[in-house]
Parts: structure tokens; C-alpha cells; sequence
């Protein structure tokens, strides 16, 4: 490990170890005074993004959704096909995430899912399209992200609308740098026709030059039409970044 790179690990635990106590903490104490309805679930994550040619890139990846106190596990994994748009001028160079320096962001994929719940396996294959803005405004990056997901869940079919935003900061500190951030995001089932799900909260970016980030956050879902109504989420995401040669 080079110096930097160990100037960089040794800065970073302070801060991941202060996210994974508050987390832990939240989590401990909702185990021991929370109700039934309430839900927690651990989801590790590893994703890739690997550029094609100029301004196209595959993203592909893989998650386990685990519950610690109800019968849920899902396993997932996919990948889309992305087409970046109109560059904004004032992000160049300041994201690991390449996608975040452009106004516009056409993509379109697949993901499969695997889930066992209470004894029972569903399998869904679904395929994804999507189109993100993006408008920064100083320091701070607004995503609007408009997803349209074809579903067919056990050979039944369904559609699904989600609409996610997301207020992304900077903060650096020397050469040592992480990204704050808030999301929401609201669901709209055809099948149930509803506006069935939503899910809110708050994480931490942590890029390592322009090779990998760590994001860590927190999320609350509640669902109307499933079995658990009320879900926390805890999740750690390793992004890897594959770049074409200058």
C-alpha cells in the first residue's frame, strides 16, 4: 500500500467508524424496543461501472437484501447500459462517478431477482428503462432519476413507475474528501394502482481517487402491499470504476 493510500484509509476510519457505531446503535436499539411492524435488513453490495467508448458505459451488479428479525432474503443482480448526455461545465473532474458531471443520462438493462419469503421462493426477471437529470447548483447535485420497470414475477406481469431524487454535497478536507447526501423515492404499481411504496434516508460517499467509493447509508421503506409494511435497511456499496485507456 502506498503512503497515500494508507493516508487515506487511516482519515477514513474516524468517519466509518462513527457512521457504523450510529448505526449500530439504531440498530441494537430498535431490536430491543421496537414493535413487530418494524422491519431491519442488512444489504451488501458490490457494482461496477465499466466504460465501452466515450460517454457509454455497462454498469452491472450484485446485492443481498437480508432481514435480521422476519423472514425475508433476496438475492439480485443486473446490469444496464448507459448513454451520457450534455456535460455540465462546472462538474467536470469533481465526481468519481462520471455520470453525476452530465445533465442527462438514457439508460436501459435487466435485473433478476430471487427471494424467499416465509418458506416461500418468487422469482422475478424484469426489464429496467430510465433517464436521470442532473443540475448542480454551487456545491450541491440534484438527481431526478425516472425509472420504468417491465415486470413479470413468477410468469405474471406487472409494471412499475419510481421516481427517486437525491440532494448530493462535498465536503474535503486536504486531499481527503466525502459526499453527504439525502434521497427519497415514491413507487407506482399498475397492478395495485397505487402509489404503493416509498422510501427515504441518508448516506455517506467515500470515493478513493477515481478507482473506487464506499457508500454507506441508512433507509426507510414502507409498503402498502407487502407483508412487512415498515422496513429499515442498513447498506454498504463498493463501486468499482473501469475507465478507457487516455
Amino acid at each position: 500500500m502506498t503512503c497515500a493510500a494508507f493516508d487515506y484509509v487511516v482519515r477514513l476510519k474516524p468517519v466509518t467508524g462513527l457512521i457504523f457505531a450510529t448505526l449500530s446503535i439504531l440498530h441494537t436499539t430498535n431490536l430491543t424496543g421496537q414493535t413487530p411492524d418494524i422491519g431491519w435488513q442488512e444489504r451488501p453490495k458490490i457494482a461496477a461501472a465499466i466504460e465501452l467508448l466515450p460517454r457509454t458505459r455497462i454498469e452491472t451488479w450484485g446485492e443481498l437484501q437480508h432481514s435480521s428479525n422476519f423472514s425475508f432474503q433476496r438475492w439480485r443482480g443486473g446490469a444496464l447500459l448507459e448513454r451520457r448526455m450534455k456535460p455540465i461545465v462546472g462538474a467536470q473532474g469533481n465526481y468519481i462517478d462520471v455520470n453525476n458531471e452530465h445533465y442527462l443520462v438514457f439508460a436501459g438493462g435487466y435485473e433478476y431477482l430471487h427471494t424467499v419469503e416465509n418458506g416461500n421462493k418468487r422469482i422475478e426477471n424484469r426489464t429496467i428503462a430510465q433517464v436521470t437529470f442532473r443540475l448542480l447548483v454551487g456545491s450541491v447535485l440534484l438527481t431526478d432519476r425516472n425509472r420504468t420497470e417491465y415486470r413479470w414475477v413468477d410468469g405474471a406481469y406487472d409494471f412499475r413507475y419510481r421516481n427517486r431524487l437525491m440532494i448530493l454535497g462535498r465536503v474535503r478536507s486536504g486531499t481527503f474528501e466525502f459526499k453527504p447526501y439525502v434521497s427519497g423515492e415514491v413507487y407506482h404499481d399498475r397492478n395495485h394502482h397505487s402509489w404503493n411504496q416509498n422510501q427515504y434516508g441518508f448516506g455517506v460517499q467515500f470515493p478513493h481517487k477515481k478507482r473506487w467509493m464506499l457508500d454507506t447509508y441508512l433507509l426507510h421503506q414502507n409498503c402498502t402491499t407487502c407483508s412487512q409494511h415498515s422496513v429499515n435497511m442498513i447498506g454498504v456499496t463498493l463501486n468499482l470504476y473501469f475507465r478507457q485507456s487516455p
